[in-house]
């Protein structure tokens, strides 16, 4: 029975991108993990699939507990993007399509909302989002 290989892992210093952000490793379009892991920052990591941002992103802090994750698709944010305090609180939930932001909503540290956003049909961007739904038919983020 044959297995499936793991994704191929490397540092973000491997990777090499053009003005289009399209990422090359060795002259060959990345498909694999591109990692960073800083002792003032942390561990970050971004998945890439045929040279572009596909999947999930995300960042931790030193104590290794989760900071922030997020979800591209061709490159740009397509999904829901979380950030965390240290100790797990969500402190913002946003929701993306197609790039464009249709919902955020922020807490403080305690966890008490402190304001949220919903793209409203007079916003321009909410006819794009209804035009890219249509023409590109990815899955509904959210």
């Amino acid at each position: 029975m044959a297995t499936e290989d793991p994704a191929m892992r490397v540092h973000d210093s491997q990777l090499e991108y053009d003005g289009d952000l399209i990422y090359r490793r060795h002259g060959e379009l990345f498909t694999g993990i591109g990692y960073d892991d800083t002792p003032e920052q942390g561990m970050s990591e971004v998945s890439y699939r045929d040279g572009v941002q596909e999947g999930p992103a995300r960042d931790w802090y030193l104590s290794g507990r989760l900071k922030g994750e997020s979800y591209f698709r061709e490159n740009v944010q397509h999904g829901v993007a979380r950030e965390y305090a240290e100790n797990g609180n969500v402190l913002s939930e946003a929701v993306y399509e197609y790039g464009i932001l249709l919902s955020r909503a922020e807490r403080n540290a305690s966890g008490e909302m402190r304001s949220t956003y919903e793209l409203s049909p007079d916003n321009p961007n909410y006819e794009l989002v209804d035009r890219f739904r249509r023409e590109k038919n990815w899955p509904r983020a959210g």
